[in-house]
């Protein structure tokens, strides 16, 4: 049996989703990613798509594999889904909800539902932020993959930043009449990492 704990976390701009499996040896994977303007559900069922695609890929979902394996999730969102079946009704429904709109966050469903179906998956509902070791390092990979994220962006920012006031410069150099059309435009090139 494969313990896996999932997790998804959302600020305003950017979101997050992590796993981490657990063998039953000890030995542990992980995997952690991040979206844009996702909502903190979406980034629950990404957290454990990812986590079962990982499973199947690693060649534990085989006929001959007694390797079942259970997600535990914080979500009643995903764990309620499965547990209550709402996505039999969405698929005999053409994936609408009850109010006959589409199901929100669809294309994930549909991946998802496909493992489901498979007698080695099964569910479990943990409860969020309550000192579970393995909840909480799922947690710290989806904020982590955020604030990593964050943090590049930052970086690319600043780096943006520095050009687009140099360039500010040399253009008002040009203006005044400082540097010829060909200097300046090597000084374009040199600031923007052209040359």
């Amino acid at each position: 049996m494969i313990n896996i704990y999932t997790d998804g976390s959302a600020t305003k701009s950017r979101s997050g989703w992590g796993w981490i499996a657990v063998y039953p040896e000890g030995q542990q994977e992980h995997e952690a990613g991040t979206s844009i303007g996702a909502t903190n559900q979406r980034m629950e069922l990404m957290a454990a798509l990812r986590a079962l695609i990982w499973w199947k890929r690693e060649g534990h979902c085989r006929w001959d594999s007694d390797d079942n394996v259970t997600i535990h999730t914080d979500s009643a969102y995903l764990y309620n889904c499965w547990a209550d079946k709402w996505w039999v009704k969405w698929e005999n429904n053409g994936w609408r909800n009850s109010q006959d709109a589409p199901v929100a966050n669809m294309d994930l469903w549909k991946y998802l539902t496909t493992f489901f179906k498979d007698p080695q998956v099964s569910f479990a509902k943990v409860k969020g932020h309550s000192g579970h070791v393995y909840n909480e390092m799922a947690d710290k990979l989806a904020t982590g993959a955020i604030k990593a994220e964050e943090e590049q962006w930052l970086k690319i920012q600043e780096k943006n930043d520095k050009i687009n006031i140099e360039l500010s410069e040399i253009l008002l150099d040009y203006s005044l009449k400082k540097y010829p059309v060909d200097e300046t435009i090597k000084r374009i090139r040199k600031a923007c990492g052209c040359e």
